[in-house]
């Protein structure tokens, strides 16, 4: 019998975990279906990650941290950012998903999270200095990213209505956010 190599069946349980949390959500996602998904014992996800629920949080810490690696935050080029941001959105489906499906069913953020966002806001104050802003760090930074989501996540009744070109709308979100940079800053 070959010795069980634990980091890859976390990895084959978390790679089953984003395909089944993406497709049916928290509610609808069940453990002994990511467990054949992963080819491993139900008992393995409760031995590595706890319960559904901190299996939940790893698979969203995981998705935050593949954006966060692939996205870097570049504090002194939002619109270059807010591109960047688009197109990995745009690559990445089942991330808008996921992040839909938490944001119905468990909405809360998991400590990995605000770490991720205090350091964006963190970078992006330094950058802005101390003087007096139109808009916090924080919420400029909301703005940015809400404008980046802004194609991924429009409803299909208005998206068919509008630009399906991805250059097209790319280029919008990089001119939407320089006109609130230049605004804002």
């Amino acid at each position: 019998m070959a010795p069980r190599d634990a980091e890859a069946t976390k990895a084959r349980i978390l790679v089953a975990a984003v395909a089944a949390f993406a497709e049916q959500g928290y509610s609808g996602a069940r453990v002994d279906r990511i467990a054949d998904a992963a080819k491993c014992n139900k008992s393995m996800i409760y031995s590595y990650f706890g319960c559904k629920e901190e299996l939940f949080d790893s698979v969203i810490n995981a998705a935050v941290g593949d954006l966060h690696k692939s996205v870097p935050f570049t504090p002194d080029d939002l619109p270059g950012f807010a591109g960047r941001l688009f197109d990995f959105l745009a690559a990445h489906p089942a991330e808008i998903r996921i992040d839909a499906w938490r944001r119905l069913e468990r909405p809360c953020n998991t400590p990995f999270e605000r770490e991720v966002f205090a350091g964006k806001i963190a970078a992006l104050d330094e950058v802005r200095g101390s003087s007096v802003k139109k808009l916090s760090s924080a919420d400029l930074i909301v703005q940015v990213i809400a404008i980046a989501w802004t194609w991924v996540t429009t409803p299909e009744s208005l998206g068919s209505l509008a630009t399906s070109d991805v250059k097209a709308q790319r280029k919008q979100v990089v001119q939407s956010v320089e006109r609130l940079c230049n605004e804002m800053l």
